[in-house]
């Protein structure tokens, strides 16, 4: 069978949307041609490569050095998280290093603890290897663990520093008991960091929390930080006098009895200079958020005297995002008429087929039983979701962050892989329950389902599964070469990876496979009835899909947007997992109905829509494996 016009238009639109939103994307994050974007990798502790996205101005040079920030994402992401603060600082002429976590991204997957090579990026910045960076401007900042990587950051310099100062204060030390102009600049000179400000993380009431910091500082957390439950309020709002609040100001100024956001306490010419930010905003965000982006760019050019003629709120990094999202629609809707290309080939030609009969229309008693088990599925959904969270929380080797499990290596999964195995066991029991009884009953049949395939047929559909993604990646790296951009919106993202997630991916695969199988069976072997509107019934069957999770969403920040506390606390950032899987299992039934349309068997669709899933999840989160 030939490749159709109607598939070729829609080819065609995907790829044009593909390379309009990658031209785009790549304009706006170069500040449109003003700054350079390299990839860069370097050796840090324990054999450890980590990997980041280096954002250089154009104009700085030997004779212009500029400040530098290096940034960190958090426990879920990879370092392209980080735009925002990128793509603003770098417009204003400061660089900026996102690194990629060792872990996450494109850094290696060894179980380094620490920093995760934060200080191994100050060193390369400072070592005068980039002779244009000014090495008495360096910044560190991160989100979430990206926050808590830049604080033990900072915590090894002011050891370093100390360490300078005790020996300093040796008797037979230059000056012995007295410390030298010279012992104290080179003590100095072992603490490189001049300003530094963690996202996502709440000021601490511990008191001498803050004896390490020998620099300017500052603290932005939200309002409406899911985590906020453990502050003295209940919530996140930590502003006034709360014990939190004062204790972070105290350590530069005793006097101050009511803090105010944004304020600056201390100076900032001495390293002494500190602000909370509270803008009214959630945790993840953070990354989206104007308001929290603005405080990012006046942090540090207050900081470090930089003039600029750019306003805190002249930003267009959300632009560069929607043109990510724009290339991310192209890559999807390039996967059917892909493959139907692909299917005019004489290799897999044989695997064309014509879709099945359709289910007769419902009697009363069908429809009883059909929303029937489409409530209960939804409420299954949304009780495996809260059991998942629990349970994975609870589990050391499911979901600890600091512990290698190469049997479940990636802890964010572990939640969603939990709650896909229990749903897909729910979804094949019901289906095929409601199919036995509707074939006994004379009201389906085999040829309705599209199940029955053979062997020859079978590894005929891994192969055009595996040259389908080879297509779609081949397009994902083209892209990364020529643009140096990815396909994303957000936290989901389609991007480049190492080998060693190939591995990931395989082991979480088969249980991803067999939910989509079951959804594929319902959306194509019970919701194609005669006489139905297919739209509709696909839309029942996306709605379906989410129903549990997305009820779980609501009830969270629900109560979150009324009380300023979630309901789920200890695992909220598992639930936050959980509900980021909304748009991929909306979407999976509109993808499933048209792969099942190509070949009238459900093998090709969720082959396909699980490996593409999956390999969107384990390319971003943490990896925690030892065995490369």
């Amino acid at each position: 069978m030939k490749f159709g016009p109607k598939a070729k238009k829609r080819l065609c639109i995907a790829l044009a949307l593909i390379l309009i939103g990658s031209i785009f994307a790549v304009l706006f994050q170069t500040n449109f041609f003003k700054v350079r974007i390299k990839d860069v990798s370097i050796m840090v502790d324990d054999q450890n490569y980590s990997h980041a996205l280096m954002f250089v101005p154009k104009e700085a040079s030997a004779d212009n050095k500029v400040p530098v920030v290096i940034t960190c994402h958090g426990w879920l992401n990879s370092g392209e998280l980080q735009d925002a603060a990128c793509i603003e600082l770098s417009r204003r002429g400061i660089a900026v290093i996102a690194m990629d976590a060792v872990n996450h991204g494109s850094s290696s997957n060894d179980m380094a603890l620490g920093d995760k090579g934060m200080h191994s990026w100050v060193e390369y910045a400072t070592s005068g290897a980039l002779n244009f960076i000014d090495t008495t401007k360096v910044g560190v900042m991160g989100h979430s663990m990206g926050g808590f990587m830049s604080t033990f950051t900072l915590q090894h310099y002011a050891m370093m520093y100390d360490a300078a100062i005790a020996a300093a204060q040796e008797p037979d030390s230059d000056g012995g008991d007295e410390i030298t102009d010279a012992e104290q600049a080179y003590a100095n000179a072992q603490y490189k960091i001049s300003a530094a400000l963690p996202t996502g993380n709440n000021p601490d009431a511990t008191p001498g929390a803050y004896e390490y910091l020998r620099c300017n500082h500052g603290i932005l957390f939200g309002r409406y930080e899911e985590g906020g439950y453990g502050m003295s309020t209940g919530k996140a709002n930590v502003l006034g006098a709360t014990p939190e609040a004062l204790n972070y100001i105290h350590s530069v100024d005793p006097t101050v009895t009511n803090v105010e956001d944004g304020k600056y306490y201390g100076d900032r010419d001495n390293g002494t200079l500190r602000v909370l930010y509270q803008p009214i905003i959630t945790h993840p965000l953070i990354h989206f958020d104007p308001a929290s982006t603005a405080r990012v760019i006046e942090f540090f050019t207050y900081c470090w005297h930089i003039d600029t003629p750019l306003g805190s709120h002249n930003q267009y990094f959300f632009v560069k995002e929607c043109f990510n999202l724009v290339a991310m629609i192209g890559l999807f809707m390039m996967l059917v008429p892909m493959t139907e290309l692909l299917l005019s080939v004489p290799c897999f030609a044989k695997l064309r087929g014509q879709e099945g009969p359709k289910v007769p229309a419902l009697t009363e008693a069908g429809k009883k039983k059909f929303w029937t088990g489409w409530i209960i599925g939804g409420a299954i959904s949304f009780v495996t979701a809260i059991i998942s969270v629990y349970l994975t929380y609870k589990i050391p080797w499911a979901n600890d962050p600091f512990h290698a499990s190469n049997l479940f290596p990636a802890p964010a999964m572990n939640d969603i892989w939990l709650w896909t195995l229990f749903n897909a066991i729910w979804g094949g029991f019901w289906f095929w329950h409601c199919f036995k009884q509707d074939k006994a009953a004379g009201v389906r049949t085999d040829e309705m389902i599209g199940w029955k395939i053979s062997g020859k047929e079978f590894w005929n559909t891994i192969g055009l599964t595996v040259t389908v993604l080879g297509f779609m990646y081949a397009v994902v790296w083209f892209c990364k070469w020529l643009f140096n951009t990815d396909f994303r919106f957000w936290t989901p993202a389609i991007r480049t990876f190492t080998p060693e997630k190939l591995l990931t991916y395989i082991q979480y695969w088969p249980v991803f496979f067999f939910f989509y199988l079951f959804n594929s069976l319902m959306v194509n072997g019970a919701c194609r009835v005669e006489g139905a509107s297919e739209k509709k019934e696909l839309l029942i069957c996306a709605i379906g899909n989410i129903l549990g999770v997305f009820t779980l969403w609501l009830i969270q920040y629900g109560k979150l947007v009324i009380t300023g506390s979630v309901l789920f606390k200890m695992p909220w950032c598992d639930v936050l997992v959980i509900c980021f899987c909304i748009w991929q299992l909306f979407l999976a039934p509109f993808m499933l109905r048209s792969f099942y349309k190509l070949t009238g068997k459900n093998w090709l669709g969720p082959l396909v829509v699980s490996s593409v899933y999956v390999l969107c999840g384990v390319m971003n989160t943490a990896i925690h494996t030892n065995l490369f």
